[in-house]
Order: C-alpha cells, then structure tokens, then sequence
C-alpha cells in the first residue's frame, strides 16, 4: 500500500521553518519503500499555491521557481513517485462530500480523502482530523 501525500505534509517536508518539519523528515527518514510515497496533482498544486503565499508564510515565502526545484528534488528520491486519479474517485469524492453540511469546506481536503480511498491508499498527513472519515486509512507521523 502507498502513502498519498497531503499538502500539509509534503509544506512541512520542503520548508525547513515548518513547525512540523522535524517530524516530516524523521518520518520520511524511517521509509526505505522505492514508490511508497504517492504525489497527485492536486497536492503538488497545494504545495505551489501555500508556499508562494505570502499571506500563509510572511517572509518565509518562496519564490516560484524555488518550489519547483525543491518539487524535482523530491521525484530524484525514488521513494516519491507522481500517480495519476484512481478509476473511481468522482464517486467516492460525492460520498465524502455527501453529507458535508452547508458552509463546510469540500475542497482539497475531501478530494484527497476521495482520492486515497478510491485507490486504495493511506492518507499521509499532519491533520488528525481525517480521521473521521469511515474507510479511509490515514498516518500521521509522529
């Protein structure tokens, strides 16, 4: 089984001033497993997104370029590999958000739940609240 990597996990992977950026490399640190650690689309557009922000980081905001460099540093380990959506997702992605009540995000979060479902994957993530959500594996590193 794989680990589809959430974006708050792979944030705290590739920017050392993270708070949970000790535990991210412990973690990773610990995998010896070529092609264990999953990257969708989705989440590397999280990565780009929260880490060119300024809002999110103030001065520890990176540039772009930046970014993609440390994004190709990680597909040279060959732990990391990029995976495409599972047969299946748009379905499990309407059960996960099935009952969401109004107001509640049904973004990146239930997409990636959704996601890891579908194909059969555990969730790698700093956020316990996945939890939660029945049949849906999730690790969070310690």
């Amino acid at each position: 089984m794989g680990y589809l990597a959430d974006v708050n996990f792979l944030i705290a992977l590739l920017h050392a001033r993270h708070a949970l950026s000790d535990r991210a490399v412990a973690w990773l640190g610990r995998q010896e497993q070529a092609g264990s650690i999953l990257l969708c689309r989705v989440a590397q557009m999280g990565v780009l997104r929260i880490l060119t922000n300024p809002t999110w980081l103030k001065g520890d905001v990176l540039a772009a370029t930046a970014v993609w460099d440390a994004w190709d540093l990680l597909l040279t380990d060959d732990r990391f590999t990029s995976i495409q959506e599972p047969a299946g997702l748009e379905s499990e992605w309407r059960l996960v958000t099935r009952d969401l009540a109004a107001g509640r995000n049904a973004g990146t979060d239930t997409y990636l739940a959704a996601f890891a479902r579908a194909g059969g994957y555990r969730l790698l993530t700093f956020d316990r609240g996945f939890r939660h959500l029945e049949g849906l594996d999730v690790e969070v590193p310690d």
